[in-house]
């Protein structure tokens, strides 16, 4: 009887791996590559799969504030949710107290909470980074992503969003 449990252990261990050996290729190993299954399937091309994975709203490239700015920003949404995207040419100086937001105005002059949402602590100075947009935010309301240092009251830079059907 004994010889029996483990020899069942071993089986079932087996089938266990058997059934993860070969995951689904709609599993992605990274955050940013989270394509739709039905979408990248019917047509495996890169420019389908990236197309797939999100799609770009509105978009605008950064001007220098108070310090110098450079990259683009574009409002995404990818499976319903909606994110901002700074691209991986993104540069700005570091200081404290640093924060991503929406505004309302094309260039931020004023920062009375009513004008903005923010979307949270910058992650860091350079390179793509993406931030949630809260649920139920309408980002038609918004004309500019900003980088702003709260404790100084400082536009770091600021990006006017322009809809992407604009540009064509």
């Amino acid at each position: 009887m004994n010889t029996r449990i483990p020899a069942f252990l071993g089986t079932l261990a087996l089938l266990a791996v058997s059934c993860n050996a070969n995951p689904p290729s709609s599993q992605a190993s990274s955050p940013e590559a989270t394509p739709s299954v039905e979408q990248t399937e019917s047509n495996p091309t890169a420019e389908t799969s990236e197309a797939a994975t999100s799609v770009a709203a509105r978009s605008g490239t950064f001007v220098a504030g108070e310090k110098e700015t450079e990259g683009s920003a574009s409002i995404m949404t990818e499976n319903g949710q909606a994110y901002l995207v700074l691209d991986d040419t993104f540069k700005t100086a570091d200081g404290p107290d640093v924060f991503v937001l929406l505004h309302k105005e094309m260039t931020p002059e004023s920062y009375s909470e009513s004008d903005y949402v923010n979307l949270g602590m910058m992650e860091k100075t350079s390179g793509m980074q993406r931030y949630t947009i809260p649920a139920g935010t309408n980002v038609d309301d918004f004309q500019s992503a900003v980088i702003w240092c709260r404790q100084f009251n400082a536009t770091f830079g600021y990006a006017s969003l322009e809809s992407a059907n604009s540009n064509q």
